[in-house]
C-alpha cells in the first residue's frame, strides 16, 4: 500500500511539472486561430480569362468566398521569355569574342515603365542613370532560372483589391546573389508584402543565405515555412529567419497529376494540414492547365468549400502572424525534471526485469541521476537530445512489459496512463520554438520504432516468457513457421520505419480510410495502434489463456510493442495541437480494443476450427 501512495505522488509530481511545461504551448496554440487562404495572380489571371472575367472581378469572388491573399512571383528568364510580364530579352552576340550578351527592355506601352527601369538596374547592380534597356554580359540561358523583374501586375493587382502579398524571391545569378534581398526590400517600400519564401531550386544565394534572412527581420516580414519542401538552402534560411515564421501547404500540380490527386482530395488535404499541423498559410492551386473542364466557377466553389471547412474547425480566415514573434516558449526546468524522472524510472523498471536486485543503493543511484540528468538537460542541448532520444522508446518499452505482465493480469489501462503521463513529460521539454516550427528534429522517432521490439524480445528470452532461452533459440534449426514470422516481421518494420515521417507512401485504400476515420472521429487514431498494437495485446491475452501457440506468442508481443511505440510518437509531434494528441490516443485506444475484440473472435471461431484439421501446429 505505501509502495501505490509513493508511485501515486511521483506520477502526480510528473504530471504537474509537465503541465506547467505545456503551458505556454497550450496558450499559444489557443491563440493561434488565423488560417488564410492563398491564390496564384497568374493562375487566377489565366482562369479568369478564359471563363470571361476581369481579373478584379474574379478576385472579388474569391475574396467574397475566403482568399485573404495572393502569391506573387519575381519573373524569371523563362517567364519572360514566354510572354509572362512586361519586359522582353534579346540575345545580342559579339562575332569577334565570339560573345553573347542579354539586353532586357520594358514593353513601350507598359504604365510602369518608369518603376521597372529602376528596378532592373537595381536587380543588376547597374548604376546608370538612364531609364532605356539593360545590357548584360550574360547570355539569356543563364537567366533562363533567374529573377530578373517582379511581376508588377500582380503586386497591383493585389495592392488594389485589398490583398495581402506572399512574394516569392527569384535565385539570382551567382556574384548578384545578395540582389533578391535588396529587390526584396524595394518590392515591400511600396507593395503589402505581409510573407515571402524563395522560389527555386536553390535559395538565393546558398549557401550564404543569410541576405534573405536579415531582409525579413530588418523588414519584419515573415517567411513562409513550406511543408515537405526540398528546396536546397531552405532549411538554413528558416533557421536563421526564425521565429519570423508561418507554415505554409501547397500541392503543386505536378504532383497533383502524378499522384491523381483528386479536387475534394486536395482540400481534404489543405484542411487537415491546419488542423493537425498547426499550417496557417494554405495555398489552393487551380486545376493543372490542361484540365479544359476546370472553370473558374469550379475554383471559387472549391475556394468557398474549403473556408467552411476551416470555420467548421474553428478557424477564422484572416490573415494569421508569426505567432512566435511575440512569445518564444524556451526550456522550462520542472519540464526537464519531468523527462528525466519518467526516463529514470522507465529504464531502473526495464533492469529491474531483467533481473537486477532493486535495493537501497540502486534507488539512490536512480534518484541521483534523475537529478543530474535534469540539470545536464536543462543546460546542454545535446544531452536534451540524447534524453529525449531514449526516453521515448524507454517509455513505450515500459508500457508494453506493463500491458503484457502475466502478474498483474495485464493492466491494459494502468499501461496507457503511463504511457501518457511519459508523453506530456516529453511533450512539455520539447515544446519550444526550434521543435514546434520543426527547425529541428526530433531523433527519437526513428529508434522508437526499432528499440522497443529489441528490449522486450531480450526481455522475454532473458524471463524464458518464450518457451526457450536465446542460446537454447540460437544453438538448434529454426522452425519454417518462424522463419516465416520472422519474414513477416522483418518487412513489418522496415515498411513502417520508411513510412515514418514519409507522406507519400500511402495506397489508395489507405488514404481512404484515414479520411473517413477523420470525418467520423475528429482526430484519426494511428494505424499501428488500431490494426497493430491493441489487436496483438487481446489476441496475445486470449492465446495465454487457452495455452495455445506458446512457439509463436513473441510475435504478438513484438505487435504489442509497435503499437505502443505509435502511441509514444504521436507526442512527438510537437507541431500538432496537444487536444488533437489527447483525442487521438483516446480513439486511438478504444478503436484498437474493439478491433482486437473482432480479431480475437476470428481466432477463436474461424482461426482455431480451422487449425484443428492440422493439430500439430497447436501446442
Amino acid at each position: 500500500m505505501k509502495r501505490k501512495f509513493l508511485y501515486a505522488i511521483f506520477f502526480l509530481a510528473i504530471v504537474v511539472c509537465a503541465v506547467v511545461g505545456l503551458l505556454p504551448r497550450l496558450r499559444l496554440e489557443h491563440v493561434n486561430n488565423n488560417v488564410a487562404i492563398l491564390s496564384d495572380y497568374r493562375e487566377v489571371s489565366t482562369l479568369a480569362k478564359n471563363s470571361g472575367l476581369t481579373v478584379d472581378e474574379a478576385l472579388k469572388i474569391l475574396i467574397d468566398n475566403g482568399v485573404t491573399g495572393l502569391m506573387v512571383s519575381e519573373l524569371t528568364g523563362d517567364n519572360i521569355d514566354h510572354g509572362v510580364g512586361q519586359a522582353e530579352l534579346k540575345t545580342v552576340r559579339d562575332a569577334e569574342r565570339q560573345t553573347e550578351g542579354t539586353v532586357i527592355s520594358i514593353l513601350p506601352n507598359s504604365p510602369y515603365k518608369e518603376i521597372l527601369n529602376k528596378w532592373l538596374r537595381i536587380r543588376f547592380a547597374i548604376s546608370d542613370d538612364k531609364t532605356g534597356p539593360v545590357m548584360l554580359t550574360m547570355p539569356p540561358n543563364m537567366l533562363k532560372n533567374s529573377g530578373v523583374i517582379p511581376d508588377i501586375d500582380g503586386l497591383e493587382t493585389a495592392k488594389r483589391m485589398g490583398l495581402k502579398i506572399f512574394y516569392r524571391p527569384a535565385p539570382s545569378p551567382g556574384h548578384l546573389s545578395e540582389r533578391a534581398a535588396i529587390m526584396l526590400e524595394e518590392v515591400s517600400k511600396l507593395y503589402p508584402v505581409s510573407v515571402f519564401t524563395p522560389s527555386g531550386e536553390y535559395v538565393s544565394g546558398y549557401p550564404d543565405v543569410s541576405k534573405l534572412a536579415n531582409a525579413a527581420h530588418k523588414l519584419k516580414i515573415p517567411v513562409a515555412v513550406v511543408e515537405f519542401s526540398r528546396q536546397v538552402g531552405e532549411p538554413q534560411l528558416n533557421a536563421l529567419s526564425s521565429p519570423l515564421l508561418i507554415p505554409l501547404h501547397s500541392v503543386t500540380n505536378e504532383e497533383m497529376t502524378a499522384r491523381k490527386i483528386s479536387r475534394a482530395a486536395l482540400r481534404d488535404r489543405l484542411i487537415r494540414a491546419a488542423v493537425e499541423r498547426s499550417v496557417r498559410l494554405l495555398l489552393l492551386r487551380t486545376a493543372p492547365p490542361n484540365t479544359s473542364n476546370f472553370l473558374f466557377k469550379d475554383f471559387a466553389e472549391e475556394v468557398r468549400l474549403l473556408g467552411e471547412g476551416l470555420k467548421s474547425h474553428g478557424f477564422n480566415l484572416a490573415w494569421p502572424s508569426p505567432v512566435f514573434a511575440n512569445e518564444n516558449p524556451g526550456k522550462n526546468f520542472f519540464a526537464a525534471w519531468a523527462l528525466c524522472a519518467v526516463f529514470a524510472f522507465a529504464l531502473a523498471k526495464y533492469l529491474i526485469r531483467m533481473g537486477l536486485d532493486a535495493d537501497k543503493k540502486f534507488l539512490a543511484f536512480f534518484v541521483i541521476l534523475n537529478l543530474i540528468l535534469t540539470l545536464a538537460t536543462f543546460k546542454l542541448n545535446f544531452v536534451a537530445r540524447l534524453v529525449g532520444a531514449f526516453t521515448a522508446p524507454l517509455i513505450a518499452t515500459e508500457a508494453s512489459l506493463m500491458a503484457m505482465d502475466e502478474n498483474k493480469n495485464r493492466k491494459i489501462i494502468p499501461a496507457f496512463m503511463f504511457i501518457i503521463t511519459g508523453g506530456l513529460a516529453l511533450a512539455a521539454f520539447f515544446s519550444v520554438t526550434t521543435y514546434m516550427l520543426r527547425l529541428n528534429t526530433f531523433s527519437g522517432v526513428k529508434l522508437t520504432l526499432v528499440i522497443p521490439p529489441v528490449l522486450v524480445l531480450l526481455h522475454d528470452l532473458r524471463k524464458r516468457i518464450h518457451p526457450e532461452s536465446l542460446i537454447e533459440f540460437l544453438s538448434r534449426p529454426p522452425l519454417w513457421g518462424e522463419i516465416a514470422l520472422f519474414g513477416v516481421l522483418l518487412a513489418g518494420i522496415g515498411l513502417i520505419i520508411f513510412r515514418s515521417g514519409n507522406v507519400a507512401f500511402i495506397p489508395g485504400f489507405e488514404a481512404k480510410l484515414r479520411v473517413t476515420l477523420e470525418k467520423l472521429l475528429i482526430a484519426r487514431p494511428r494505424t499501428r495502434e488500431v490494426f497493430i498494437g491493441y489487436p496483438s495485446l487481446l489476441i496475445l491475452n486470449y492465446l495465454v489463456a487457452k495455452k495455445y501457440f506458446a512457439q509463436y506468442r513473441e510475435i504478438f508481443r513484438i505487435g504489442v510493442a509497435l503499437g505502443f511505440s505509435s502511441v509514444i510518437n504521436s507526442f512527438c509531434h510537437f507541431h500538432t495541437p496537444f487536444y488533437l494528441i489527447l483525442l487521438r490516443e483516446f480513439n486511438g485506444l478504444w478503436t484498437g480494443l474493439l478491433v482486437g475484440l473482432v480479431a480475437v473472435a476470428l481466432v477463436k471461431f474461424v482461426l482455431l476450427p480451422a487449425l484443428k484439421l492440422i493439430r500439430p501446429l497447436i501446442s
